[in-house]
């Protein structure tokens, strides 16, 4: 493991409304629903996005191919939810048309979307506790018609998947069941079927709902997964109790906590990395994972809050030369800005070329006592 980076700037971005992208200034089977648009600076993707449109920090919804950058997200129509995808050409500093993928079961089912070596685009989407379905851009670079789509796995609920360096699909998911429900892993080789499932990871509870929010980025050798997730049984409490880690040398077989300790699978709280937490629920503390990343120097990231007090509080956590996690609070860095909030997840982060971290979070009113608490408010 390498030393953790002295990060010299933490970009952080409060979420008000994600349903645009902005672009940078300047930049080295379906149907057309909209005309080519010129770009801007800040890019309102669709008027029809539905409550959850981006929601879920592990379904990665960008894609940028050369020149090109393609943008997923979940509308609401008539009673329809409806995976979109749009494609912003930076080079011409166009966007393309809207097309429809396909449809979802309902606010869950949003997109994950990734690339192989070929420029070829891959997504899922659909389920709440249902199968997932797949489809293959036709061409490569180029989201204008897709492939059949095909269904697989059984009933399964969040999805985050990758492409390793052998243009292997590699997809982790909470799949339910009338008996514990599991964290698991579906895979596809290059020009294969999907195979699976394989279970990585169950809870301490025998049964009953239960949420991971399992997040995957893949190293730069293009084998290693490293995965984050939380610990939520609803049998046992209802809180999340830990924000787990683990990652996996060979794209998936075998899976290890970071001193390079193999774990049995299925793992189980007592046998995974913490990061926050603890292996069981000890008292009111309230998880909530965002996504995984790695700096330049291939250590991973992982960001993460607490909602059980007010202010509610956030980390960025990374992984030290020793083997701890170095946790960075975001709560002063808001408060600078905004002194009577919170910082909550969805949240986000993202490095850039240069090692500059950005992060996007939620900001909470503190004391409103209001449903929206859970959610966010307007900044």
């Amino acid at each position: 493991m390498k030393i953790m980076r002295n990060l010299k700037r933490i970009v952080v971005l409060v979420v008000v409304v994600l349903a645009g992208l902005v672009e940078p200034s300047s930049v080295a089977g379906a149907g057309r629903e909209a005309s080519v648009e010129r770009s801007s600076a800040l890019k309102v993707l669709s008027e029809h996005g539905c409550g959850r449109a981006t929601a879920y920090s592990e379904f990665n919804k960008i894609v940028t191919i050369g020149d090109k950058t393609h943008v997923s997200w979940l509308d609401s129509e008539k009673g329809k939810f409806l995976v979109k995808i749009k494609t912003l050409d930076r080079k011409a500093g166009k966007w393309s048309a809207v097309y429809t993928v396909g449809e979802a079961y309902d606010n869950h089912g949003g997109p994950s979307l990734t690339s192989d070596s070929s420029g070829y685009l891959h997504i899922v989407y659909y389920p709440h506790h249902h199968p997932f379905r797949y489809r293959r851009s036709v061409r490569p670079n180029d989201v204008s018609e897709w492939g059949e789509e095909v269904q697989f796995g059984k009933k399964c609920t969040y999805s985050s998947m990758v492409c390793t360096a052998d243009d292997k699909l590699v997809l982790v998911c909470r799949e339910s069941s009338t008996r514990q429900w599991v964290l698991n892993l579906y895979e596809k080789p290059a020009n294969g079927v999907w195979k699976g499932p394989r279970t990585i990871l169950h809870g301490n509870a025998p049964s009953g709902y239960t949420r991971w929010q399992g997040a995957l980025v893949l190293g730069r050798d293009g084998k290693t997964l490293h995965m984050s997730f939380m610990l939520f049984e609803k049998a046992l409490t209802e809180v999340g109790y830990a924000i787990g880690y683990l990652r996996s040398p060979d794209a998936g077989k075998s899976w290890q906590r970071s001193d390079g300790k193999r774990i049995t699978l299925p793992a189980t709280p007592a046998t995974i990395e913490i990061v926050a937490g603890s292996t069981k629920v000890e008292g009111p503390t309230n998880f909530r994972p965002g996504n995984i990343a790695l700096d330049p120097d291939g250590v991973p990231w992982v960001v993460y809050s607490h909602i059980d007090r007010e202010p509610f509080e956030a980390w960025v956590a990374g992984l030290t030369e020793e083997g701890k996690w170095k946790k960075i609070p975001l709560l002063p860095v808001i408060n600078l800005k905004w002194k009577d909030r919170g910082v909550k997840m969805p949240g986000s982060i993202v490095f850039g070329r240069d090692g500059t971290m950005y992060v996007v979070v939620t900001t909470v009113k503190s004391g409103t006592g209001d449903e929206l608490a859970f959610w966010g408010h307007p900044t």
